[in-house]
């Protein structure tokens, strides 16, 4: 049986995002796509912020084994500031700056504690089997702070400096979708969306608060006294 084409408008629709840069567009048959935007209680946009969709009416797919994400320490800052993951998924924690780190989570999700020291060899990944909120702190460098969110669907997306996210090639049907923003009170925002197969389906979230930007990158020079507050 022959694949039927992408619905013209999709087409345009995805050429547009990725102009923008948003997403690698995939025309894949009967595949939808979510848009979100997400702002503040101010109505303005929001960064570094999750978006997630579990599919309610089919079987979320299987989980890939191996899955493997990066979280630098680099110019004392967490790099990315916000890293998205599935339950499942292996994370590293390689160390770039010349001092020693001392990463800590006291967060339910996923509690350890990893010294990482630049000179020697990078510590063995973290799995991260639980959903939720992984609060990152340096011991050493107080300033530095950073998030790991963790979910239970392969549908996911992180907003950019214009407080959208995309999440593309998904199967048409009923989803509930969620949205949380570091330093979130309380359970993320939900709601339940049909996505249709061809064209864009859109969503917008408001939170009731303002999350705080993310700690600005140091150029701290080798001689330079890091800790404690600064």
């Amino acid at each position: 049986m022959q694949a039927r084409a992408a619905h013209p408008s999709r087409n345009k629709f995805c050429l547009l995002l990725s102009a923008l840069g948003l997403l690698s567009c995939s025309l894949t048959a009967h595949a939808g796509l979510l848009v979100g935007h997400l702002t503040d209680k101010n109505t303005q946009s929001v960064a570094n912020a999750v978006l997630f969709a579990t599919p309610l009416d089919t079987p979320v797919p299987a989980k890939k084994a191996g899955d493997t994400s990066i979280v630098a320490q680099e110019n004392y800052a967490f790099s990315p500031f916000l890293t998205v993951v599935r339950s499942g998924s292996l994370i590293r924690f390689p160390n770039k700056d010349n001092h020693e780190h001392h990463l800590k989570s006291f967060s339910p999700a996923k509690t350890f504690e990893l010294r990482v020291n630049s000179k020697k060899e990078e510590p063995a990944p973290i799995l991260f089997d639980k959903a939720g909120e992984v609060a990152l702190v340096c011991h050493f460098h107080d300033w530095m702070r950073g998030f790991i969110y963790v979910v239970d669907t392969p549908y996911f997306a992180k907003t950019d400096a214009s407080g959208s996210a995309v999440i593309n090639n998904l199967p048409a049907g009923k989803y509930e979708v969620k949205a949380w923003a570091p330093n979130m009170l309380g359970e993320p925002l939900t709601q339940t969306v049909q996505v249709a197969s061809d064209g864009p389906s859109n969503i917008k979230f408001q939170f009731n608060f303002v999350p705080k930007a993310p700690p600005a990158p140091r150029n701290l020079s080798k001689g330079t006294a890091t800790f404690g507050y600064d």
